[in-house]
Parts: C-alpha cells; structure tokens; sequence
C-alpha cells in the first residue's frame, strides 16, 4: 500500500478492489466483505489465510495513517496468529495502536467472523513511519 494513501483512495486500488474492505461504523474497526475469490480451501469454504493476513496488516496501515497524517506510513514486518477456522462469511478487523515512536509504530489486530469475543487471527504489526517528503524505501 502506498505509504500516504488514504482509505477512499486504497479502496480504489487493486488490492483494495480485491480485499473489498470497509471502514466500520466504530472508530478503529474494518469489514473485509465476503467474495468467492477469499476461499482458500473448497472443500471446507474456509477464508485463505492470505486473505485473513491482508486483512490485518493493511488495517493497521489504514489505521495508523490517520493518526500520523504528517507521516508516511509503510509495513515493516508483521506476526499473525491464525486462531480458528474461518467460514464463507464478511471478516471483521479491530485495530489497536500500542504504541507510536519517532520512527516506528506497534499496531496489533484482532479478526473476527460472527462474534468479537470469538476471534479468528490476531496480527502484531511494525510499521516505519517517516516524513512525507522522505522518499520511501
């Protein structure tokens, strides 16, 4: 994701397109809603894990850029958790900022499908923030 690119924006590239993500009515909270193209195993109509981890990292991009709007905001690394089985069905993002420094940031993410209390994946996310006159890179 481009580093200063803002949700309307995102929503419009490739991947935003694909993910087919949603900011959600409460603050820090995102909707992956549910495509064919999500299933990773047929036989169980289970959400690729791919999906579920582009779900988590791009939320905590999403979420950080608007906290650090003078900033570039760019993924440095990222740890996720696959919890439970996912289902044919919307996949929902709660973001958490832990904590941001002068140069990086800790973002973690808890996925869910049907309950909030039920999670699926969790993400621990890293991300490098600079100014937006640096070039990235």
């Amino acid at each position: 994701m481009a580093s200063s690119m803002d949700f309307a924006e995102f929503a419009k590239t490739p991947m935003g397109r694909w993910l087919q993500i949603q900011p959600g009515i409460d603050d820090s909270k995102y909707t992956a809603r549910f495509g064919e193209h999500h299933i990773g195993n047929p036989v169980i109509r289970a959400l690729h894990g791919g999906f579920v981890g582009s779900l988590i990292e791009v939320a905590a991009e999403l979420e950080l850029a608007q906290h650090v709007e003078d900033k570039n905001v760019e993924l440095v690394s990222s740890s996720i958790e696959y919890l439970r089985v996912t289902r044919d069905r919307d996949l929902h993002a709660k973001v958490e900022i832990v904590r941001i420094a002068r140069r990086l940031a800790f973002v973690d993410v808890w996925c869910w499908q049907d309950e909030a209390e039920i999670p699926v994946a969790r993400g621990s996310c890293i991300l490098r923030l600079s100014d937006k006159t640096e070039q990235a890179g």
